[in-house]
């Protein structure tokens, strides 16, 4: 696995996702995050995991059209 380089980290998060299920997820504590198109499910893992100080147990993805 490539080294992940931290001080790019912050730029693959763009935002937090604000919409009625993702409402429902955070009761669930699951969390929505736009992210740039490029960034890899490692990487994805390594800036929450870095930006929040929590423990990311999985992460899901997908394409929008």
């Amino acid at each position: 696995m490539p080294k992940i380089d931290r001080r790019s980290l912050p730029d693959l998060v763009r935002r937090p996702i604000l919409t009625e299920k993702a409402t429902r997820l955070m009761e669930e504590n699951k969390f929505t995050f736009e992210v740039t198109p490029k960034a890899t499910k490692p990487q994805i893992k390594a800036a929450i995991e870095d930006l929040f100080e929590v423990k990311v147990v999985q992460v899901n993805t997908q394409q929008q059209p």
